[in-house]
């Protein structure tokens, strides 16, 4: 809930961030045409440029951090920050209009659009830090209203933490130390909240208006269960603040296995089991197509790449999948027959930095082999791995077994989705990437953005792609 609360401040905010950007355009023009009597196009014609304002804008008000609330506790540091978005986002603005060579839109409009625009961002983030002041400061009925069960030390973290987001605003009613659950008496600390025992807390509940209980873990069994009784009974929420390490990948979870048990694990690669039973549906359905265009290929060309490589026309090797699983991935051959043995011989020619190898001009690739690879077409065979599930259509590169024995640890991470027929490497061009880093860096933004709207994305232009016949 606090999760949600903070994304709607913060779409709020955003909101409020585009229309001050479009009255600010709207000034700019109305001054400039009506107070300068200059010649101006009519308004509307100069409306495609809220597209790109409005995206340099908001994501240099998010890259400063302005959509986080406690960047309006300091007026000093909103300026600041604000000056520095204003210079960035107006040098962005003017350098897309040199690059696309919009001819036709004032310069003047756009000096007049970043000095009106400014003064009217800084008027309402002023007035919006003033109004979290303000609300953080209210003690109406209608803030939340909190008993936070806790030792003082934790307790006064947690209060510091409130203060500074205005997702958490709310009252504290009273702070309870659970180790005084047995009726005796803690001793006060300094703190302008009330602090009591935990035995205090029926009669709290009884006699007080409290929207949730905040329980600091960790609490003995005894304590969480006497908790969960008392606010179960009145249907007062109940939430645990656990302190976990911040990671530097991935994301914490939480899922309820039953009989009062959780499972809190940490993820960084996609969990939504929604939207993977989604992407390995696309993958049987592209994977059974495939397979059939891999069978028409595999008439016109078997018989020839087997004359023309001396072994069969389907090379097999052994791949390493998702968290380290060896499968055997199949290819149409496109090398001699042995070729797998002179890659030792020809370790000084590789172009590639690190543990893998690439020659553009392989000199081992058969003439069939070669018309193959322009097409990709002797990547099809895959879409058999794909059936299996070893493999997807869309995903990171999968690396041999030599090549994972050199890997460094943060290499490895590379292995924790499927791999793919195609991905964010291979459109990028093999012969354009030289280093072995640069594999990982992208199979590593591959996981860290994926998506199935980014699936779609590299699929299509996967296609676009073949239809050029640009491969090696």
């Amino acid at each position: 809930m606090l999760v949600a609360r903070r994304r709607l401040l913060r779409l709020a905010v955003a909101v409020v961030d585009v229309v001050t950007l479009i009255a600010g355009l709207a000034v700019a023009y109305l001054i400039l045409a009506v107070t300068f009597h200059r010649e101006f196009a009519p308004l509307v014609v100069y409306a495609w440029l809220l597209i790109p304002i409005t995206l340099i804008w908001v994501v240099c008000l998010s890259a400063v951090g302005l959509y986080h609330s406690g960047a309006y506790n300091s007026r000093y540091t909103l300026l600041t920050r604000l000056v520095e978005v204003q210079f960035i986002a107006g040098l962005l603005l003017f350098s897309v209009m040199y690059l696309t060579r919009s001819e036709a839109v004032s310069r003047l409009l756009l000096q007049s659009f970043v000095a009106i625009s400014f003064v009217l961002l800084v008027t309402q983030k002023l007035l919006l830090a003033a109004y979290l002041c303000n609300a953080r400061r209210r003690t109406d009925s209608h803030r939340r209203k909190i008993v936070l069960v806790s030792d003082p030390d934790k307790a006064n973290r947690y209060l510091r933490l409130m203060q500074g987001r205005a997702s958490l605003l709310s009252d504290v009613v009273r702070v309870l130390d659970p180790s005084s659950a047995n009726g005796s008496r803690p001793e006060a600390p300094r703190s302008e909240v009330p602090f009591g025992g935990l035995h205090e807390l029926p009669e709290l509940l009884h006699d007080n208006v409290v929207d949730e209980v905040i329980a600091v873990a960790p609490l003995e069994q005894n304590v969480l269960e006497r908790l969960s009784r008392c606010c179960s009974v009145r249907g007062i929420v109940l939430r645990i603040w656990l302190d976990l390490p911040c990671p530097a990948l991935g994301h914490w979870g939480a899922e309820y296995l039953g009989d009062g048990v959780f499972l809190v694990s940490l993820a960084g690669v996609p969990q939504n089991p929604t939207h993977l039973l989604l992407k390995r549906s696309i993958d049987l359905l592209g994977a059974a197509i495939g397979v059939l265009f891999c069978g028409i290929v595999y008439m016109f060309y078997g018989r020839r790449l087997q004359r023309e490589s001396g072994g069969s026309a389907i090379f097999r090797q052994q791949r390493i999948g998702k968290n380290g699983r060896a499968f055997t991935l199949y290819k149409f051959r496109t090398m001699w027959s042995g070729a797998e043995r002179q890659q030792i011989t020809m370790g000084s020619r590789n172009e590639m930095q690190g543990p893998m190898f690439k020659i553009r001009n392989d000199p081992r690739v058969t003439t069939i082999g070669r018309s193959l690879r322009r097409r990709y077409l002797d990547e099809l065979p895959q879409f058999w791995n794909v059936l299996r599930g070893d493999m997807s259509l869309v995903g990171t590169r999968p690396p041999t077994a030599d090549e994972t024995t050199s890997y460094r640890e943060h290499h490895h991470r590379r292995l924790s989705m499927r791999p793919g027929i195609t991905g964010l490497w291979q459109l990028s061009g093999h012969g354009r990437i030289n280093e072995f880093e640069q594999v990982v860096k992208l199979d590593c933004e591959y996981i860290d953005h994926w998506s199935l709207w980014l699936d779609i994305k590299i699929l299509v232009r996967t296609i676009f792609k073949i239809v050029r016949g640009d491969g090696c």
